[in-house]
């Protein structure tokens, strides 16, 4: 009897983590975190956000990786300051005015069942975010990572070759006029897949030709590997790559990886880069760095319900074996996302998976990451585009959707420790 009942305590301690866990707008019942109001709109999201503000979530991997997730306090509880600084944004969705672009706005708002994209208005929504960035920049900010969709390919949006090919350079124009050289780091996701010729090739020389090896960069004195840039001879190099700093070793993941075309969205992950994650992962667990990775597509299925969700189009379609590694490693600590158009959170074996609500759509935000030796604190940052903002939520057609990309309050200000 005594050896049954220890089996079923040590059952509950490698299970019970579950309880916890929280993602996008709903959670376990007994966690306590507040689920977004689909009735009463943003008033009572926020009363309800004031009410849970001391909610916290604990989770351990089964390996014993520790993880403490809480609303972000006014100040952190480690150092005054943060080894690294950087900004995530995601889903611009930037498309050229055109006669295609005009077009598809008219078709898409005649549909009875809308989302809130406003490809219209992107020139707008690139202004204002790098804008913002630059801000952001002048403040401290080290980089930004672009976690995927910059523009509009893909399946959904029909754009002609011609126009998905002159907004990805008028992209990266913008981008460097705003910002100079301030770093900011792109990975693919399934909208900045070639239209016609299909794969990332095209997104590849855009965002990379011309841009200097990762080694040789000066971020905040940090270095990483492999090189993001393309020749105009021989093959060119993979879209993921690492970035080193200090005690952190961020992965920025393919998600389109052996994707040729966007048919439904879905990402997937494949061998090699999974070699070179192992790989990475090794390396950085040797040199006692923790590891946070950014990928577009999702990786981990929420614990409770997430309807919204489509099991292939919104996930990396080989996520078990992703996980699976992952699982092994006790120092992976935080994995970013976009591709959802949603703030949330869940967590899983110890490791934060979060993402982050699209530029483009309500409510139009980007997230602020900082680095400390035993937290990281991620807040959502919103576009000061407030009649977009609003035009954007009276668009989306489909009931709740707002408050689901909004997500619940621990979802925008997070604070992780990753030391107990």
């Amino acid at each position: 009897m005594v050896v049954l009942m220890l089996l079923v305590l040590l059952l509950q301690l490698l299970t019970g983590t579950q309880k916890g866990t929280v993602f996008a707008q709903s959670t376990a019942p007994d966690d306590g975190v507040d689920q977004p109001s689909t009735e009463g709109g943003e008033r009572q999201l926020r009363e309800r956000r004031r009410k849970n503000s001391r909610n916290k979530a604990r989770a351990r991997g089964p390996r014993g990786q520790f993880i403490l997730v809480q609303p972000t306090t006014p100040a952190p509880t480690t150092h005054a300051k943060p080894l690294l600084r950087f900004a995530v944004i995601s889903d611009t969705h930037f498309w050229l005015p055109t006669s295609a672009r005009l077009k598809f706005g008219e078709e898409s708002i005649a549909k009875p069942v809308r989302d809130g994209l406003l490809v219209s208005d992107s020139e707008q929504v690139l202004r204002q975010l790098f804008a913002q960035l630059k801000a952001f920049a002048q403040a401290g900010g080290d980089f930004a990572i672009h976690a995927g969709d910059a523009v509009c390919g893909g399946a959904s949006f029909h754009s002609p070759q011609p126009e998905f090919r002159s907004s990805l350079q008028s992209y990266r124009e913008q981008e460097r006029a705003a910002l100079g050289d301030w770093p900011v780091y792109h990975i693919p996701g399934n909208h900045d897949l070639d239209p016609l010729d299909g794969g990332s090739e095209t997104w590849h020389k855009v965002f990379c030709h011309g841009a200097p090896p990762l080694a040789n960069s000066t971020v905040a004195g940090h270095a990483g590997s492999g090189p993001c840039r393309s020749s105009e001879d021989g093959p060119l190099p993979p879209n993921y790559r690492s970035l080193h700093a200090g005690q952190w070793r961020i992965l920025l993941m393919d998600g389109s990886d052996g994707v040729k075309f966007d048919t439904d969205g879905h990402g997937h992950v494949g061998e090699e880069q999974l070699a070179w994650l192992r790989r990475e992962l090794d390396d950085s667990l040797s040199a006692k760095q923790q590891v946070i990775l950014v990928l577009h597509q999702l990786l981990a299925m929420p614990a409770t319900d997430a309807s919204w969700l489509d099991e292939r189009e919104d996930f990396v379609d080989n996520r078990a074996e992703v996980l699976a590694l992952l699982a092994r490693y006790e120092h992976v600590r935080l994995s970013l996302h976009g591709h959802v158009h949603a703030n949330s959170l869940t967590t899983q074996n110890g490791i934060a998976f979060v993402s982050t609500a699209a530029a483009g759509e309500y409510p139009m935000q980007w997230r602020e990451v900082s680095v400390y030796r035993c937290e990281v604190r991620l807040i959502t940052h919103t576009l000061e585009l407030p009649e977009l903002r609003e035009k954007s939520r009276h668009r989306d057609s489909r009931t709740g959707r707002n408050e689901i990309k909004l997500g619940p309050a621990i979802a925008n200000s997070i604070s992780l420790r990753t030391c107990e």
